[in-house]
């Protein structure tokens, strides 16, 4: 029996399982909002799982190997940027718990006047949610590519499985999906990288170039938008605070993303490694193509179809998230948030199955042009931190901060990145600059127009 068909096989069980799981949580969903936030439910280990198996199927993995073949060690630098945002949500965990915000159009609402703040921050968080999606998808495209199978099956399949597993599990189901598959990948990379060794031994990687054992091999811009927008997002990510208020305590939340950052800077290092072994060894295929092939022919067929059903599972799970994290912005933020306060879970559960699925459609057209997974999440998180950061921790910091001032600056840093990302303008260090520009403009608008004094 072939890799091919063992993985084939494997992914169906893996799959199934993730069904039952899946079918499980949704017994505990009694209404819309537990489907999006699950209250009280989420523990330590389930929190540290979750959030490690957000990362470490599609860019982490695939695209820090695909980094390590392309550029050597420093391919490391988004999976150390996974870690250190974790770190960073750690550190403002404890505010988002005790006041319940679901969102940060929850906290909008608390803290600035009007409907516009929350309409904005739930469309920047759509569009950079969507492009993440896009990411994840493309992980599962190189998956079924290095299986000899058609790349759209693997980008299609993908997303129509998470889709239907989203809106049958919600939050819960999702975080319990990703925390199985974290950990069969977690050991499987460790695996492959001692077969590496072994098989090829650490002399193959000393017949690579010296710039493969450079730590920055790339300059400082690509750096920065590799690593910046990750770090800066994390702080207003959908699923950050949708996990955080699920938690039983905020102590919980806490130890929660603490641990899975410290978990994910030593990890960071295993995939570029993988990678540059990957060069070395098959130098004919392309940098998207080593690693997988290098699972495929230097292990076990039944280890490798393990990792790689592993890896399109934790790619599923935290496509799930993604669904869930649109749902809430389009269904809680926006719909109940503002047009229908009073909209019942039926109608909210049904409009949430009509937003995954127009999210769905955009996500794989998306993945279906672009080539880069770790470039198409950046460009997700880069529109969320130029949008939202800024008038988030504008508010909480400043007292003067007005409604005016966060509506420019959102718009100001949104326009930016979109701009920057499509050619129509040129800023240096962009995923920086916008950010800076959103902040002046906050400073600016809010002292020439400050919020009428409440009666």
């Amino acid at each position: 029996m072939t890799t091919t068909s063992i993985v084939i096989i494997i992914l169906l069980a893996y799959v199934a399982i993730m069904f039952l799981v899946g079918k499980y949580a949704g017994k505990r969903i009694h209404s819309f909002r537990d489907a999006i936030a699950a209250p009280g439910q989420t523990t330590l280990w389930l929190l540290v799982g979750s959030a490690i198996g957000s990362h470490i199927g599609s860019g982490f993995v695939v695209g820090g190997a695909e980094y390590g073949a392309l550029y050597g060690i420093g391919g490391a630098w988004y999976g150390i940027a996974c870690g250190l945002s974790y770190l960073a949500v750690a550190a403002i965990s404890g505010f988002i718990y005790r006041n319940k915000f679901i969102s940060v159009s929850d906290y909008f609402t608390q803290r600035y006047r009007g409907k516009a703040p929350r309409l904005i921050y739930s469309i920047a968080t759509i569009c950079g949610v969507i492009s993440a999606l896009a990411g994840q998808l493309l992980a599962g495209r190189a998956i079924f590519q290095a299986l000899g199978m058609p790349s759209r099956w693997g980008v299609v399949l993908t997303a129509v499985v998470a889709l239907i597993l989203a809106n049958l599990s919600g939050l819960l189901g999702s975080m319990a999906a990703s925390s199985l598959q974290s950990v069969i990948i977690f050991f499987g990379i460790v695996v492959a990288f001692a077969a590496a060794f072994i098989y090829a031994g650490p002399q193959v990687l000393t017949q690579l170039p010296e710039t493969y054992f450079d730590p920055i091999p790339f300059d400082g811009e690509f750096l920065v938008s590799i690593t910046l927008p990750l770090i800066l997002s994390a702080l207003v990510y959908q699923m950050g605070f949708q996990t955080i208020v699920s938690t039983k305590s905020a102590k919980t939340a806490f130890w929660g993303y603490t641990l899975a950052g410290l978990i994910l800077l030593p990890i960071a290092f295993i995939p570029p490694v993988l990678g540059m072994f990957g060069r070395q060894l098959f130098p004919e295929l392309a940098p998207s193509a080593v690693f997988m092939e290098l699972l495929m022919t230097k292990l076990p067929p039944v280890v490798a179809a393990i990792i790689l059903a592993a890896i399109i599972c934790a790619v599923i799970a935290s496509c799930n998230g993604s669904y869930v994290a649109v749902a809430t912005s389009f269904v809680h933020d926006i719909y109940q948030g503002m047009l229908a306060p009073q909209a019942d879970s039926k109608t909210c559960r049904r409009l949430m199955l009509v937003v995954d699925v127009a999210a769905c459609g955009v996500a794989i057209l998306l993945a279906l042009r672009m080539n880069d997974i770790i470039q198409l999440l950046s460009m997700g998180y880069s529109i969320l931190a130029a949008g939202c950061l800024v008038p988030f921790f504008g508010g909480v910091l400043w007292k003067r901060g007005t409604t005016a001032g966060a509506l420019a600056s959102a718009v100001v840093g949104i326009a930016a990145t979109i701009g920057s990302t499509l050619g129509l303008i040129h800023l240096p260090y962009a995923s920086i600059t916008s950010v800076a520009l959103a902040a002046v403009v906050f400073v600016g608008v809010s002292l020439v127009c400050p919020d009428p004094k409440k009666e």
